[in-house]
C-alpha cells in the first residue's frame, strides 16, 4: 500500500507540473497577444489599466482579471472592461464602475459608466455586445512587474520552463522505478506464495 501511495504521489506530482506548465504557456500567450480583440481564455482576461480614470482603487499600469459574465448578474458598483464607443477613444478598451443600468426595447441590458476618478459619468453607454468582463481580481501595481517579466519570452523559458522540464522529466524517471519495483514486489510475493503452496 505504501508503494502505491508513493506512484500515486509520483502521477500527481508529474501531472500537476505538466498542468503548471500548459497553464502558464496558455496565461502568456494571452498576454502577449497582438493588439485587436482582447484574447480570452475559458472566460477569463488579463489587462493592464492604461490610465487614472480609476484610482485610487486601480492605479495606473494596474492589472486586472476579467471573467465575462452574464450581463444579467451585472448590478450597480460592479466594475466591467469593455470596448468604448466613446468618439474619442473608440474601440478601445475602457475598465470603469457601472453607474447605471436600463433595459433596452429588446431586453438587453445597457449600462452607464464613471471612473472613479472622473467627476462626470461616461457620455457613450456600454451595451452588452461591448462587454469584456467583470473584474473580478485586481493584482494592482505589482502585477505590472510580474506582466513586464513575463511578457519577455527569454526569462520565461530559462527560469521557468526548463527547470519545470527538467523537474517533469525527472518526477516521471522516479515514477517509472517506482512501477518496475513495485511490479518486481508483486511478482516476488507470487513467487513466493507458490514456493509456499509447493512444500505444503
Amino acid at each position: 500500500m505504501k508503494k502505491a501511495g508513493k506512484i500515486f504521489s509520483r502521477v500527481m506530482a508529474v501531472l500537476s507540473a505538466l498542468i503548471f506548465i500548459i497553464g502558464l504557456t496558455v496565461f502568456v500567450s494571452v498576454l502577449n497577444a497582438s493588439a485587436g480583440k482582447v484574447p480570452s481564455v475559458l472566460g477569463f482576461s488579463v489587462l493592464q489599466v492604461q490610465t487614472g480614470s480609476m484610482e485610487p482603487e486601480i492605479p495606473v499600469g494596474g492589472i486586472v482579471i476579467t471573467f465575462k459574465v452574464n450581463p444579467d448578474s451585472l448590478k450597480v458598483g460592479d466594475v466591467i472592461s469593455f470596448y468604448s464607443n466613446d468618439t474619442t477613444i473608440s474601440g478601445k478598451v475602457n475598465t470603469h464602475r457601472i453607474v447605471e443600468i436600463n433595459d433596452s426595447d429588446s431586453g438587453e441590458k445597457i449600462f452607464k459608466t464613471k471612473g472613479d476618478a472622473n467627476d462626470a459619468v461616461d457620455e457613450a453607454a456600454v451595451y452588452q455586445i461591448d462587454l469584456i468582463g467583470k473584474v473580478i481580481v485586481n493584482i494592482g501595481t505589482v502585477g505590472s512587474s510580474v506582466l513586464s517579466v513575463l511578457r519577455n519570452p527569454k526569462i520565461i523559458l530559462i527560469f521557468i520552463v526548463i527547470p519545470l522540464i527538467f523537474i517533469t522529466m525527472g518526477e516521471a524517471v522516479n515514477l517509472a522505478k517506482l512501477i518496475a519495483e513495485y511490479k518486481f514486489s508483486d511478482q516476488k510475493d507470487e513467487e513466493d506464495e507458490k514456493s509456499s503452496q509447493t512444500e505444503d
